[in-house]
Formats: C-alpha cells, sequence, structure tokens
C-alpha cells in the first residue's frame, strides 16, 4: 500500500515534470486528494470513530463534531474540497494551475506530519 507521504511525493513529481501541462496539474491534484483522504482516515481511526462505510464529507463533519474549535479541520475540509474540484473536468473550465495544485499539495504535506 502507497503511504500518504509517497503519493505526496508522487505529485510533486508530476508538478516539476517539463512542459507541466493542465493533465500533470489534474493528476497531481488526485494523487494529493487521495494522501489528505488517508490522513483524514487516520485522524478518525485515531478517536475511534468507525467511519469505514462513510463517505469522506461525512468524515470531515465527524472530525469537525469532535474538534469543534479545530482550525486545521477546516483546512482539512477546504483543501479536500479543492482538490476535489480540481480533480473534475468539465469542458466549461480551466484546468486548475500548476501553482495552486502546489499550494495544495503544501498543505497537504502540513497534515502529513501530524499524521
Amino acid at each position: 500500500m502507497t503511504t500518504p507521504a509517497e503519493l505526496l511525493g508522487y505529485a510533486r513529481r508530476l508538478l516539476e515534470e517539463e512542459p507541466v501541462t493542465g493533465q500533470n496539474a489534474r493528476l497531481a491534484a488526485v494523487l494529493a486528494r487521495q494522501a489528505l483522504e488517508s490522513v483524514v482516515e487516520a485522524r478518525c481511526a485515531a478517536v475511534g470513530e468507525g467511519v469505514v462505510q462513510a463517505s469522506m464529507k461525512v468524515r470531515l463533519i465527524v472530525l469537525y463534531a469532535l474538534a469543534p474549535n479545530d482550525e486545521s479541520v477546516r483546512t482539512l475540509d477546504y483543501a479536500w474540497g479543492r482538490l476535489s474540484q480540481a480533480c473534475h473536468h468539465h469542458a466549461y473550465e480551466l484546468s486548475p494551475t500548476v501553482t495552486e495544485v502546489r499550494t495544495l499539495c503544501e498543505s497537504v504535506a502540513g497534515f502529513l506530519v501530524d499524521a
């Protein structure tokens, strides 16, 4: 099984390849989101909440309910939402920018230290 740190490393390498395309940025967003989802799963397991079958949004709500003053849960929720939006391709939207995905990857990296 691939660790969240490895997933994030793959994402960062995609953003460094030349030329960096919109598809590279989108794939990097998918990998970063997978890393973030692993962090959320680990946090849920740490608090003993059996939310295995729950959606990621429900897991984030559970974490927020258990720690309503924890700003990191809000940041997790924001990063997950932005990464999810970057992962989905719509003909009427531009691909995520490399800078945007790099910033989100750095946000995820901050949670890997805590995990």
